[in-house]
Order: structure tokens, then sequence, then C-alpha cells
């Protein structure tokens, strides 16, 4: 069976992004969309909570307010595609999709990030990152792009098979999206310079870059050599934050495909994981694949 998209919606506003990606995603392979859009609000913080049936009253008209603004805009843009609309109140839509039990379904998650002068990211964007077990696409713009470059980011340092399968998820997930959008792929490594070290001429960043291939673990390099894109394989030093940002502009990137770790817990709260310090300043699209994916 053909796995489905998964389209999640939480504002009807920036809806229309995430809905033609899955449009252009489905072209050709007769894939299923799911489009899930939720609405909650909290009684919580009411002095004199209504009675449970006005709850549902109010309930109800909400979904179908969320229902009849985005049905035009489905009829509209997926006239052609198969699809169907599921409306939910949920406080948590990933919390939802972790316990979903039919997950495995699906091929991907696709959503739009909320980008604007004052953030990079919602905190769903932030949740969905750390919690999705499902490729997630972060579309990053009200404009559908295509023919627009494809920038994997790889973590080339590690022999860990976890890491080298991941990196090679990424790699094969990149040459099908260059393939298919008719674009140039290309792939980037950041070995990491401390600033401190650099500042204090202990440790030169060009001295890190230099031969930093010939230094990689044999896992890791056989994976680009055997993919034929050593060619097109970018080493910065620096730090991942600012190296693959500065990377993708530079080469006119309108994807970047990288690993999540899912770091939870204290860690994950007070340092975050990388793709989530990589939203911060990239404006592209994200593909985020999970470990196993």
């Amino acid at each position: 069976m053909d796995k489905k998209l998964l389209v999640l919606i939480d504002s009807v506003e920036f809806a229309r992004t995430a809905i033609l990606h899955a449009k252009h995603k489905a072209i050709g392979k007769q894939k299923h969309i799911d489009i899930v859009a939720f609405a909650y609000e909290s009684a919580g913080n009411i002095l004199f909570s209504p009675p449970a049936e006005q709850l549902q009253v109010i309930q109800e008209t909400r979904l179908a307010t969320l229902k009849k603004e985005l049905v035009p805009l489905l009829e509209s843009e997926l006239s052609e595609s198969d699809y169907s609309l599921n409306i939910i109140w949920h406080e948590a839509p990933e919390q939802w999709l972790a316990n979903e039990s039919d997950f495995e379904n699906y091929e991907m998650v696709i959503k739009t990030r909320h980008i604007d002068e004052h953030c990079q990211f919602s905190e769903l964007d932030w949740q969905l990152i750390r919690f999705t077990p499902l490729p997630l696409y972060l579309a990053a713009d009200n404009t559908w792009r295509n023919n627009t470059n494809v920038l994997a980011a790889l973590d080339l340092g590690s022999e860990k098979a976890t890491k080298y399968k991941l990196n090679k998820d990424i790699i094969e997930t990149g040459l099908a999206y260059s393939k298919h959008y008719d674009c140039q792929f290309y792939t980037c490594y950041t070995v990491h310079v401390s600033p401190i070290l650099r500042d204090l001429g202990i440790v030169f960043s060009d001295e890190q870059v230099l031969n930093a291939f010939d230094k990689l673990p044999v896992i890791q390099r056989n994976l680009i050599i055997e993919h034929d894109i050593k060619n097109n394989l970018h080493i910065k030093a620096g730090l991942a934050e600012q190296v693959i940002p500065s990377i993708a502009a530079k080469l006119s990137a309108g994807l970047v495909i990288m690993g999540s770790v899912g770091n939870i817990g204290i860690k994950g709260k007070l340092i975050g994981n990388t793709a989530e310090k990589v939203m911060r300043l990239l404006k592209t699209d994200l593909l985020i694949l999970p470990p196993e994916c």
C-alpha cells in the first residue's frame, strides 16, 4: 500500500502553503492526502465556566466555522487530488500525532512554518521537530517555489551505525528531491570549532577544514563516494547553526534537509537540538528526518 501524506493545519491563514506542497508531492504518485485541522480553546481561565452543554455548542460552532473556512480552499487547490479533511478539537496536535495508531501509513507530515519579524517558528513547530515520529516538512512561506536547489546537512564525524543510516537517508532523500524538481543537490558538513579557542588563536578554522574529508570515519567517506557527491560536499568550520544557513544562502537552496536527534528533557529545553538552532536563521523550507525514518 502506498503511504499517504499528512497535512497538519493550525492556522487557516497559512494553510495554503502546506496544501500546495502536499499537492505537488502527490502529483504523479497517486498519493492520498489526509488533511487534519486543529481547533481548541481552553475554558480553564474563565472565571465562571459555562455548563457542559454550552461548552459543547461552542466547540461544535468553532469546528463548523473552521471547516467552512477550509473547504473552499481545498476544493480550489485539490480539485484533482484524492484527499480527506478531518477537523479535530485537540489542545496539542503533536500529542495527537504521537498517539495515532496508524501513523506508519504516512510518508511524511507537512506543515507551514510561521515566520515573521519576531520568530522563525511556532511552539507547535518546535514540538513537532522533537516528537514527530515521521519525516517533517516545514514549508517556509505562502509562495510555491519550483526548481529550487536542495542542501543536505550531514553529520559525518561519527562512526555510529545510527548516524550513518541517518546520513544515508538524508542523502537519498535529497537526491530524489533534486531529481523530481530538476534542481541542484548539495551537501554540507560542519567541522565544529570552539569560538573561544578560535579567538584565542589556539585553533584555526582553515586548519580544521584542510584535509577534513580524509579525516572522516571510513564509513562516512565511503557513503559520500558511493553516492558520487564528493564534488558537491561543502565543508566549513564553525557552528552548525551559522554554517548551514550561510551555505544555504550561498547555494540558493530553497530546501534544507537534516536529521533530528529529538533531544528532550532538561538538556533539550536548555540547549535545543541543531535543527531548532538552525531554524532561527534559516528561512528556507526544512525537511527534518527522525532517526530510523
